[in-house]
């Protein structure tokens, strides 16, 4: 089993092979806040290799900064620490194609998402890996082409 923790640094090949069985998933920040807080999560539903984005790093950076005492300040620091040599999947070209798309066909259907989750979204899409979250907002997508999102 896989946990949080684990660090995976692979390949991914063509961004757009995706495998019928998931064994690539983009870590969504509200794991990491849930881990870090000690909620229960369903780690057996964690793909076998675990990725990173520049928008989970940004967010978890910004808590550290925002953070009201030095406790939790440092907390939050041992969670950015705890992913910081896990593999980054960069935005790129077809990343902000996969947003763009996901962006009209939210609108197309009446829906929003997040930004910030629209970009984890798009980044997952993009490189055919799973989403993984506990945000239930991002089931907004689950009938629109896109990312497949494994709730943990």
């Amino acid at each position: 089993m896989t946990t949080v923790g684990e660090r995976h640094n692979v390949g991914l090949g063509d961004p757009l092979d995706a495998a019928p069985a998931i064994r690539y998933g983009l870590l969504d920040t509200s794991v990491l806040v849930a881990e870090e807080n000690a909620w229960p999560l369903m780690t057996e539903r964690f793909p076998e290799y675990l990725y990173v984005s520049p928008i989970t790093l940004a967010e978890l950076e910004a808590r550290i900064l925002s953070a009201p005492d030095p406790e939790t300040r440092a907390v939050r620091q041992s969670t950015l620490d705890m992913v910081s040599g896990m593999t980054v999947l960069e935005i790129n070209e077809q990343v902000a194609s996969c947003w763009s798309s996901l962006l009209v066909q939210l609108a197309s259907v009446g829906r929003r998402v997040d930004s910030n989750h629209l970009w984890t979204a798009a980044i997952a899409y993009a490189y055919g890996v799973g989403l993984i979250t506990t945000d239930t907002d991002l089931h907004a997508l689950d009938d629109l082409d896109g990312p497949i999102i494994i709730d943990v």
